[in-house]
């Protein structure tokens, strides 16, 4: 399947906090086997295909959209597809150029009331030739991670989104076929903060019995 084309129906809610707002993009059905949860070193995703492609659906969001919070409510998730028996996350995507205060979540999602239907047309990932960008100790355009509260956090530029995002595609895209091909095999997107840094989000397909056990 591929990515580019793909539409992602979502709820998009303007919050107010003072004399700030903020948008907030969610999907209109969160995905069902995706369960997020802290691992070894940073946060861990066992998913199915649906989970697959609204994670790389919602990071290409936030790629594009540098004044929105993209925001996946995976604690609802069927844990039963998980390694790990939790406490499980939601996830949070957004620009660093937003400067928002992670300790203001819990305050903006506690006023999230549905939302107005809108429907994405996924873009896609565009390749990258130049790296000498990631080697730069100062350089800004790298992912964050932190985990505040029930979420785990992602913070960067579009350059950083789209340069990791391109991991997410390849798992959708080339996911089902690898998995069906050999069903025992390790089949995952490797997301890092920086170059200095173990892997932060591991995105895991998830074996066909775990999803329906």
């Amino acid at each position: 399947m591929k990515l580019e084309g793909e539409r992602w129906r979502t709820l998009v809610s303007n919050v107010r906090l003072g004399k700030d707002e903020y948008r907030v993009v969610q999907p209109v059905r969160p995905p069902k086997h995706a369960p997020l949860y802290e691992g070894y070193a940073g946060v861990e995703s066992c998913v199915d295909k649906e989970g697959a492609r609204t994670v790389a659906m919602a990071w290409e969001i936030a790629m594009r959209s540098p004044r929105t919070l993209v925001h996946l409510p995976l604690r609802q998730s069927d844990p039963r597809c998980s390694w790990s028996d939790g406490p499980f996350l939601d996830l949070v995507l957004m620009h660093h150029s937003l400067g928002f205060r992670l300790s203001k979540w819990k305050d903006v999602r506690a006023r999230l009331r549905g939302g107005r239907p809108h429907t994405f047309d996924c873009r896609g990932f565009r390749p990258v030739d130049d790296y000498d960008w990631r080697y730069d100790r100062e350089n800004r355009d790298l992912l964050r991670g932190e985990i505040v509260g029930e979420t785990a956090f992602v913070v960067g530029s579009a350059r950083a989104f789209n340069f990791e995002g391109l991991r997410l595609q390849d798992l959708v895209e080339d996911g089902p076929r690898q998995m069906h091909e050999d069903p025992g095999m390790h089949c995952c997107a490797e997301i890092t903060e920086s170059l200095w840094h173990w892997k932060w989000l591991h995105v895991v397909y998830c074996e066909e019995h775990r999803v329906h056990a």
